[in-house]
């Protein structure tokens, strides 16, 4: 088994990224418990949990129309530049946390870091497909999953400590200066075109009656009519499944893991014994979810080169779907800690599995704008699961959240294995 190295071209797309993502991963911890910090407080008669969870969800919905547009940008300027700008904009968000406050400001680095990031993430999933042997693209982009995450865990491990002893603008300054060096990286980025699919029918053409939502419709339609019925349903079920697993682990879970464990431990109650916060468990839990990407993205998808696209999902989504049934049906803080680790890293072979899928499946001239299409799910998935999470453990407890999770992946399973003959031509 010959295990081909990383192309550089993706070496100098992904490390930019990677130092760039760090101001806002910290700010996921920060933002929360340092709200004051930021001039983030009761405003237009709304709480400050209500603007400090806008914050952090405002960068994912923009992206459902960001996307799009770093597909059409990429297609008619070709990949350097625009790339070169979206990393700069990244590092200017990142300095924008040190520098100002005020909800108003704030809101604004948001939506302009999720615009960067749909550049950036774009960026890397075209070189991944455009350079390097056609046998190792799930290892190719295990490799941009673990450098994007590898910034992540930089962040909230010595970014944290940096807030720790010095405060948050600090940190975020600092951050920022190694944003600077992101930009001079992404200097060296692979000058390279990108085949466009501009036939003369429309994703979604002019009819009579047609609702004034199509524009919506459109981004979220999975693929371009363009394409053929049996590609376009393969996408479509790669992206309903992108959704499930983006809402069960990036949203529902990460969100609902410290204030479910603080239920559980109540009363004087202990996991395994121990007097450990729940607080500080919970984070050690979010801290696997980051640990398992940066670790184990590039492994499970060579394991995916080798085994198949829709093998690997599957073996991934039916592990994922076992742990949520075992946290929403046992009331048990020791299954809860030993479960959860394993939806996560069951969850990075099912993900880096379906990034290579979707881009294998269509043409050169489809790929950045179905990826771009694909990605909308995935955001979308990531931004409702931690309102929808809580909002469900509000109304009828945290366990249902988890099961309504397991019953969604286990909903989008059966397109994903009727389509699975779609992957396995891709594939050779």
């Amino acid at each position: 088994m010959r295990f081909t190295a990383i192309p550089l071209q993706l070496v100098v797309v992904v490390l930019p990224l990677t130092l760039v993502i760090m101001g806002d991963s910290l700010m996921y911890v920060v933002l929360p418990t340092a709200a004051a910090d930021f001039g983030v407080g009761r405003t237009l008669g709304l709480n400050a949990s209500f603007w400090i969870g806008l914050a952090l969800s405002i960068n994912r919905f923009v992206r459902l129309i960001s996307n799009a547009i770093a597909a059409r940008v990429y297609e008619r300027n070709g990949l350097k530049w625009p790339f070169v700008f979206a990393v700069t904009l990244g590092a200017l968000t990142t300095l924008a946390y040190a520098l100002t406050t005020g909800i108003v400001v704030l809101l604004l680095a948001r939506l302009l870091w999720g615009v960067s990031y749909s550049f950036m993430r774009l960026a890397s999933q075209i070189t991944a497909f455009q350079f390097g042997s056609p046998t190792a693209r799930g290892r190719y982009l295990g490799f941009f999953n673990a450098g994007q995450r590898l910034g992540s865990l930089f962040a909230v491990t010595v970014g944290a400590a940096l807030v720790a002893v010095y405060s948050p603008k600090t940190a975020f300054a600092v951050l920022a200066g190694i944003g600077v060096l992101g930009i001079l990286v992404a200097l060296c980025a692979p000058s390279i075109s990108v085949p466009s699919l501009r036939s003369k029918q429309k994703d979604e053409p002019d009819a009579p009656g047609r609702s004034r939502l199509a524009g919506l419709a459109g981004a979220l339609s999975p693929a371009p009519r363009a394409l053929p019925r049996d590609v376009r349903n393969a996408v479509a079920s790669l992206s309903l499944m992108r959704f499930a697993v983006a809402f069960a682990s990036n949203g529902l879970a990460i969100a609902t893991i410290s204030p479910y464990l603080v239920e559980l431990l109540a009363d004087g109650r202990q996991a395994f014994g121990l007097p450990i916060a729940a607080v500080a468990l919970g984070g050690l839990l979010v801290g696997v979810r980051w640990f398992s990407d940066l670790a184990l993205s590039v492994p499970l998808g060579h394991f995916s080169d080798r085994l198949g696209r829709a093998r690997s999902i599957t073996a991934g989504v039916t592990v994922m779907i076992g742990t949520l049934l075992i946290v929403g049906l046992l009331d048990s803080p020791e299954l809860f800690v030993l479960v959860i680790p394993w939806l996560f890293l069951t969850a990075v072979l099912a993900t880096t599995s379906m990034d290579a899928a979707a881009g294998e499946i269509v043409t050169d001239e489809a790929r950045s704008t179905v990826l771009a299409k694909y990605a909308n799910w995935q955001d979308l998935g990531g931004a409702i699961g931690p309102l929808v999470g809580l909002v469900i453990a509000d109304a009828i407890g945290f366990q249902s959240g988890y099961l309504i999770a397991a019953a969604l992946l286990l909903a989008a399973l059966v397109p994903l294995r009727l389509t699975a003959r779609q992957f396995a031509r891709a594939a050779v």
